[in-house]
C-alpha cells in the first residue's frame, strides 16, 4: 500500500487509480455528488486507509479513506466531519463495511 506525505498527494494518487467519487456525511447518511445520491454507509466497504500530514488544519494531519460501493464505484473521504461531530463520524465510520483496512 502506498505512503503519503501530504494530503494533496494521497487525494491525487488515488484519483489516478480510480478513487474519483468524494463522499461526505450529510443527515447521517454518506452523500456523493459526482453520483448526485446518498448511499447508507453499510453499502460501503473500507479498502484503504491513509494518515498523512496536512498542514492547514488545526490538527495537521488528516485521515483519508478510500471506499468501494455495492456497485463498484470507488471514492474517497477524509475525516474532516470528524472536527465537527467526532461521535457521528466515528458511528457512521463504523458503519461501513471494512477490508483490507490498513493505514499506512
Amino acid at each position: 500500500m502506498p505512503t503519503y506525505n501530504t494530503l494533496q498527494n494521497a487525494i491525487a494518487d488515488m484519483r489516478a487509480r480510480g478513487f474519483v467519487n468524494t463522499f461526505t456525511i450529510q443527515h447521517q447518511q454518506i452523500y456523493c455528488s459526482e453520483l448526485s445520491t446518498t448511499i447508507g454507509p453499510e453499502q460501503l466497504t473500507l479498502l484503504e486507509q491513509h494518515h498523512v500530514k496536512a498542514p492547514t488544519t488545526i490538527a495537521g494531519e488528516r485521515e483519508v479513506y478510500g471506499f468501494r460501493t455495492n456497485d463498484n464505484q470507488l471514492g474517497i473521504m477524509t475525516d474532516a466531519y470528524a472536527d465537527i461531530a467526532p461521535e457521528e463520524f466515528d458511528t457512521i465510520l463504523g458503519r461501513c463495511r471494512q477490508q483490507q483496512a490498513r493505514r499506512a
